[in-house]
């Protein structure tokens, strides 16, 4: 009888627990069959000969944005995405479970250098992109565009408006 009292404390801290997982895990959501996203900051990536490219981006930093991506998103236009920013710098891991659209996955490290680019056609995929080494970004736009675009490892990402 003592006891009693201490079930309803163990059950909040399971849910405390519990939820923010749930929240990670929820790859079957039925609301967001067709998701839109809605870009809210700027960014240019500079290539070599000087030329910028502007894209209007997602910005996510919280864990359930990471998480969700652009999962159930059916199409991306030609100059938006999502802008992923790790804070610290991190090595990171990508999928494309429940992802409708092909996409290219930038890898920015801390200086604003992409390191890497890998273009994923395997939509609705648990097979991992990982970065190499640490980034402070990962920039998903629509598969082909970095290449059309002459964007390569090495070219600069910075921010153009609402920068951090």
């Amino acid at each position: 009888m003592a006891g009693w009292h201490k079930f309803p404390f163990q059950l909040l801290c399971l849910a405390i627990l519990v939820s923010p997982l749930a929240a990670l895990g929820n790859s079957d959501d039925s609301l967001d069959a067709d998701r839109t996203i809605e870009p809210n900051y700027q960014i240019e990536i500079i290539v070599e000969n000087g030329t910028s490219h502007a894209f209007s981006v997602a910005r996510v930093a919280d864990r359930a944005g990471h998480a969700r991506g652009l999962m159930h998103v059916p199409q991306l236009a030609p100059d938006t995405g999502m802008l992923f920013v790790f804070d610290p710098p991190r090595k990171v891991g990508f999928w494309m479970r429940n992802t409708r659209i092909p996409l290219d996955m930038i890898f920015i490290g801390e200086d604003g250098r992409i390191t890497s680019i890998v273009s994923r056609h395997d939509i609705n995929s648990d097979r991992l992109t990982t970065s190499r080494k640490p980034v402070a970004a990962v920039l998903e736009i629509a598969a082909g565009r970095a290449a059309a675009l002459g964007v390569a490892a090495g070219h600069i990402v910075r921010p153009l408006k609402g920068g951090v």
